[in-house]
């Protein structure tokens, strides 16, 4: 396995690429690499990773260019409710490898955490955001959204608006999507789930009020699993026929 690395424009000069110093450790200290060992690179903005032959533990010539793996055609827009630390970062985690196009937390009635993040915490998410998209081979890195309370989340967002809610009990997510939807923004409960005023106001933002089964599910859980479903339902958790 090739080791991806996250770059930024300015460590890009013509085919000479110089890495952080954080990036520097871990091919020195963690992966043990030398001079003459390849890595890729990618710039979250050229869907191509760069082949990269190290010159020592800090810098690399390109020496070719690599294919990535296909992004989703579906933009699929998250917004999960704020979770504890441990978990959210998870769960960000998590929706970067399954494919979501942009994450935005958000503040709910029953959440354990009720207050919006600082920038200390932002900046944290993008690493690990970064680092996900290095993992999964993607090329492209969910954008991170504002944190913002649901209703003002739901006016924000665009496209086919699902909110999955326990006590629902008639509309799956198969026929909410009813066929191909090129932008989808999915909305997940907290530990304690919705109240019924936030329900009611989804529908008012003309969300389409989902179930996700007949068991409760971990907030966490839900928030991965309906996000796969939605990109398995929309045929975007499948190889191109190109790529075949």
């Amino acid at each position: 396995m090739t080791h991806r690395f996250l770059v930024a424009g300015e460590q890009l000069r013509g085919d000479h690429v110089r890495f952080t110093d954080a990036q520097a450790h871990q091919i020195r200290s963690v992966l043990r690499l030398r001079r003459g060992d390849q890595v890729r690179v990618f710039d979250g903005l050229n869907l191509v990773d760069r082949r990269v032959e190290l010159t020592d533990t800090s810098a690399g010539r390109v020496v070719g260019e690599a294919a990535q793996a296909p992004e989703p055609r579906t933009r699929l827009s998250v917004y999960p409710a704020l979770l504890q630390r441990d978990k959210f970062e998870v769960v960000l985690q998590k929706l970067t490898e399954i494919g979501a196009s942009a994450i935005g937390p958000v503040l709910t009635t029953r959440a354990l955490v009720r207050e919006a993040p600082d920038a200390r915490r932002y900046a944290r998410w993008r690493t690990i955001l970064g680092e996900a998209a290095e993992q999964c081979g993607r090329g492209v890195v969910p954008e991170l959204l504002p944190t913002l309370p649901l209703p003002a989340a739901l006016v924000a967002s665009d496209g086919c608006r699902l909110l999955a809610y326990e006590a629902e009990r008639r509309l799956e997510l198969r026929a909410a999507l009813e066929g191909r939807r090129s932008r989808v923004a999915l909305f997940v409960g907290p530990e304690g789930g919705f109240t019924a005023e936030e329900v009611g106001c989804a529908r008012q933002a003309g969300a389409r009020i989902i179930s996700l089964g007949p068991r409760i599910l971990r907030a966490e859980t839900a928030a991965l699993l309906a996000s796969t479903l939605v990109l398995y339902e929309l045929g975007d958790l499948s190889w191109p026929v190109s790529s075949k």
